[in-house]
């Protein structure tokens, strides 16, 4: 059973609070850290960034994270914990080691800007490595993101409520900040659980009922190609997160093949080294990968594929299908993010990540391009 929060004050609040307090104790960390395990913890960030602007219109508040708070994370992995890069990861798994309880592999989803001129320069200055895993259709703005494109459309729309078709002529009310955060989380929901074809015509007909046209605010919104090669040659490791940013299970076989395969292509392009490691776009507010998807990245060339699961990385999980611990604004904290990584280590999986990862090894003939 689930525990809620307390609404009112009095002595349940109280008991809240000092259980809050507890559980997220430096104490607690250290506690964890000692119980004996095989298992280590992949972090997954999108965007580090200090601009108001940014966080709100353009990028979700809870997957933002300013660059002060993303350096106090790193500064307490790297005295903490053993940082390794997705590639290490994934041989000791592919070797069937033993993985140290203290590994952490430290990734981001998208491309943003940001990642360069905020997280690279961090992560250099601690001797720390990451994986940026790229949604190359989007690169240097060539298409801006669906989901900044929406949220900034919904933000600044001046409309107070939206009749939208998809909806059966549903109104969306946009008459408060709050309102609007609940339209935005409504219409990503129901563009990530469509066809790519009607996931556009869904985008189209918002972006339409909004009428604002996408305004970038001066700034870049997402890494060019220089800056995806300058991190890629000083250590960082490179990824794909498809060409479009698709609910990926629910494309058809030639869409699949096309996102996944066209992504490896133009980055080994760009990086004139093989790209081993894939990401699942979409996480959480719908299933975004399954076997069949597993199945179709191992069969294009990649070594490995990380979800939006939550959950710890042991040699036990297929590589196609690994877990990841989202760092959230209730992560922000180093001790609280400490002891995130502590609970998710010890804790429990879903026996789907292992069977869609079975299905895909299964499956696989994998192949690369670059030999």
């Amino acid at each position: 059973m689930r525990v809620r929060r307390p609404e009112r004050p009095g002595l349940a609040q109280s008991l809240w609070d000092i259980g809050v307090t507890m559980r997220n104790s430096p104490a607690v960390e250290r506690i964890l850290a000692r119980i004996p395990s095989s298992r280590g913890v992949i972090l997954r960030y999108h965007s580090v960034n200090d601009d108001p602007v940014w966080t709100g219109d353009y990028m979700q508040e809870t997957l933002v994270v300013a660059p002060g708070d993303f350096e106090k994370h790193v500064s307490h992995l790297v005295e903490r914990y053993r940082i390794v890069s997705v590639d290490q990861l994934v041989d000791a798994m592919r070797r069937g080691r033993a993985i140290d309880a203290r590994t952490v592999a430290i990734t981001f989803d998208d491309g943003y800007e940001d990642n360069f001129r905020f997280a690279f320069p961090i992560l250099r200055r601690h001797g720390a490595t990451a994986t940026f895993y790229v949604t190359t259709g989007a690169v240097a703005d060539e298409e801006i993101l669906w989901t900044v494109r929406l949220r900034h459309a919904v933000r600044r729309s001046r409309q107070r409520a939206l009749c939208l078709s998809f909806l059966r002529d549903r109104t969306v009310d946009l008459s408060t900040d709050e309102a609007r955060e609940e339209a935005i989380k409504l219409l990503t929901t129901i563009f990530k659980q469509s066809s790519r074809l009607r996931a556009d015509a869904v985008l189209d007909e918002v972006l339409d009922r909004c009428g604002v046209g996408f305004e970038d605010g001066g700034r870049r919104i997402m890494m060019n190609w220089d800056e995806i090669a300058e991190m890629h040659r000083a250590g960082m490791t490179i990824g794909s997160h498809s060409v479009g940013h698709y609910n990926l299970p629910s494309l058809d076989a030639h869409e699949l093949t096309a996102q996944v395969s066209e992504s490896k292509a133009r980055l080994e392009d760009a990086l004139g080294e093989r790209v081993d490691h894939f990401a699942y776009p979409n996480g959480r507010v719908s299933s975004h990968f399954d076997a069949r998807v597993a199945r179709v990245v191992a069969e294009e060339g990649f070594r490995s594929a990380v979800t939006s699961v939550r959950g710890y990385v042991s040699a036990r999980h297929s590589p196609y299908c690994l877990p990841r611990l989202g760092v959230r604004a209730r992560s922000i904290d180093v001790v609280r993010l400490g002891a995130d990584i502590q609970r998710a280590r010890l804790a429990r999986t879903g026996g789907r990540i292992a069977w869609a990862g079975d299905e895909a090894r299964r499956g696989a003939s994998p192949r690369s391009r670059t030999g």
